[in-house]
């Protein structure tokens, strides 16, 4: 009997522990274009090349169906030198998700300083470069009130704010900005 429990309780803990794509490198299944007042389109997100694409001709995000509060996000990004994007964390589905919810910046020339994986309006990360035209690997942990975000392998970013706790991922899409993302994966926490 005791191996039985010990046996469920490790394929419970490893299921726990497992990742789910966000995704699928195919299809915009699970994702919703979304508008705001300052971006009333929708953007103009498509898949090419098994990711997720901005190309810039019309401002707006898309946000995943789900919501998450604490958890582990893993994902790739590529743009020019000066991208401007971001990866919305905790944020609402109506409203301005920068406001609902945290930017997780992408733009490394952001004019108040907040620059890339920085909090916008939050916390500022340490200074850092994106690879231009290259993939870039975001790490983020949002636990509580903590957060832990690692560009391409380095900490730039070990923070606490507590002003959102539960909302969507989203991705941005800055007009004239073209930017992709892929192999996005969660865990929640």
């Amino acid at each position: 009997m005791r191996i039985l429990t010990l046996t469920l309780l490790c394929a419970g803990l490893a299921a726990a522990q497992s990742w789910t794509p966000l995704f699928d490198g195919k299809t915009l299944n699970g994702w919703q274009a979304r508008a705001t007042t300052a971006a009333p389109g929708t953007g103009d997100w498509k898949v090419a090349d098994g990711a997720l694409l901005c190309g810039g001709g019309q401002p707006g995000w898309i946000a995943t169906n789900a919501t998450y509060r604490d958890f582990h996000l893993q994902l790739e990004f590529k743009g020019a030198a000066t991208v401007n994007s971001g990866v919305f964390l905790r944020s609402k589905k109506d409203g301005e998700p920068h406001v609902t919810g945290y930017e997780l910046q992408i733009w490394d020339m952001q004019p108040a300083g907040y620059l890339t994986g920085s909090l916008v309006g939050s916390v500022k990360a340490q200074p850092t470069r994106i690879k231009a035209d290259a993939w870039n690997q975001f790490d983020v942990t949002a636990i509580g009130d903590h957060f832990v975000v690692k560009l391409n392998g380095q900490i730039v970013l070990d923070a606490k704010d507590s002003k959102h706790a539960e909302g969507v991922i989203g991705l941005q899409c800055q007009p004239k900005q073209t930017i992709a993302f892929r192999n996005l994966r969660i865990q929640r926490k």
